[in-house]
């Protein structure tokens, strides 16, 4: 059922969000945060208080509006998720165009802008009428994981919420327990396992994701060493017997290569890309790079 305790921690932001709603909550909201997950979670359900039926808590998540919107197929709710893709302007006119619409269901439209920083500058300024006097029934929730990158004359006419920062980034117990299984499927050439692994990745909010990364690096210097029999003390000596392993099996130009990628790797995340794209990137590019035809 969609409420605002899916989403973990957070109780001040959660605090002031349902004493906005009470009153006359604001028709263009920014919310912000290092989490991409947790602002999924967090605009959907703003979304679906604002669009709730019921006048006395909300969202209650049992009205028809709260499941049609927990469902995705409320149509006065609309999604915009591009992931790391350029916005554009053609799409500020869209929704510029699709709000000139009365909803059909109720009294309110919502529209939901993910990865607002994507927005180029002509379509933030083509939006930016709309965002400062939209239509009585419509509500606009951008969220943004560098909001900083929108033009100020977006965010002036926001009223802004963040998300609090994760409390604690992944341990190295904790990262090497996640690594692990990654570094012996490379070493055995198992692609399927990659990806296994990998997807255990997926759900690590971006901060404590860029740690692991690092720790990944770590491994891959050790395992470089060990190929190119050079005397050192282990950087990640839980992952030991993996970088040996490693070692054996892939060649030290090519784990140099792969220590770079994840560098780049780490420069897209830090952008924002989405977790399945680090998936893909972990599985199919360290693959290619490992064993398949690479110029390095």
């Amino acid at each position: 059922m969609i409420s605002f305790d899916s989403l973990p921690g957070n109780a001040s932001l959660k605090k002031s969000l349902r004493s906005a709603l009470a009153g006359r909550f604001p028709q263009t909201v920014l919310l912000s945060g290092d989490d991409t997950e947790g602002l999924q979670t967090l605009s959907l359900t703003l979304a679906a208080a604002l669009l709730c039926e019921n006048e006395e808590k909300r969202p209650c998540g049992v009205c028809t509006a709260c499941r049609k919107a927990e469902q995705g197929v409320h149509p006065d709710l609309t999604v915009i998720d591009e992931g790391e893709n350029e916005l554009k302007v053609d799409l500020a006119r869209r929704v510029k165009a699709e709000n000139a619409i009365v909803p059909n269901d109720g009294a309110r439209r919502v529209t939901v802008i993910h990865h607002a920083q994507n927005l180029n500058p002509a379509a933030q300024n083509a939006l930016l009428k709309e965002l400062e006097e939209p239509p009585a029934f419509a509500f606009f929730i951008l969220t943004a994981e560098q909001p900083d990158s929108l033009l100020e004359t977006v965010r002036s006419r926001c009223l802004k919420f963040a998300l609090e920062p994760p409390r604690e980034a992944v341990s190295g117990e904790d990262a090497a327990g996640l690594l692990g299984p990654y570094l012996a499927a490379v070493a055995e050439r198992r692609e399927d396992r990659m990806m296994q692994a990998a997807l255990a990745l997926e759900k690590t909010p971006r901060r404590a994701l860029l740690g692991v990364l690092g720790i990944l690096q770590a491994a891959l210097r050790d395992a470089v060493f060990t190929a190119s029999g050079l005397p050192q003390a282990p950087l990640q000596p839980a992952l030991r017997a993996e970088t040996r392993a490693l070692a054996r099996a892939v060649p030290a130009g090519r784990l140099v290569a792969i220590y770079d990628f994840i560098n780049t790797l780490s420069e897209r995340v830090s952008r924002n890309a989405a977790a399945a794209a680090v998936t893909c990137a972990l599985t199919g590019d360290v693959y290619r790079i490992a064993f398949l035809s690479f110029r390095f």
